[in-house]
């Protein structure tokens, strides 16, 4: 079993990177690193964070955050705006093409899901996905 998980786990690390490359590329914008990803996925899963909330989701400091958000503000994926309640808190929030790479994100992810599914018989598709809620479960946990 832990031979199988080892390579499993390995083989979707390499898989998943190369979805992220792939997802760039077909919606054609520029190559991001995976911190650059992250701080995107960040963004649009907390809506409008300000640099604090995206550090605190991230784990990393609001140092990094600033830097980070700055060079996809740079390359035109994300904006920062004002607090109109407090004048020193800025929120950041996607652009037009910081949407783009989120909906091209999450249609590769469907077409990586469909391709697990086709593998299995619905029996074990049933059984899969009860383990993976499982598993997700405890990785959230910790």
């Amino acid at each position: 079993m832990e031979k199988s998980l080892i390579e499993f786990v390995h083989t979707l690390d390499l898989s998943l990177k190369k979805l992220q490359k792939e997802v760039g590329e077909n919606s054609g914008i520029s190559k991001l690193t995976i911190h650059q990803f992250q701080y995107i996925d960040a963004i649009h899963e907390l809506g409008e964070p300000t640099i604090t909330e995206i550090a605190d989701k991230l784990n990393i400091t609001k140092a990094s955050v600033t830097t980070g958000i700055q060079k996809l503000i740079d390359l035109g994926y994300v904006i920062k705006t004002q607090s109109i309640e407090d004048k020193r808190v800025f929120h950041a929030s996607l652009t037009k093409t910081g949407g783009k790479l989120i909906k091209a994100k999450f249609q590769a992810l469907k077409e990586y899901g469909d391709f697990i599914s086709a593998a299995l018989s619905k029996e074990e598709a049933s059984r899969f996905e009860e383990t993976l809620i499982k598993i997700v479960r405890l990785f959230k946990q910790t």
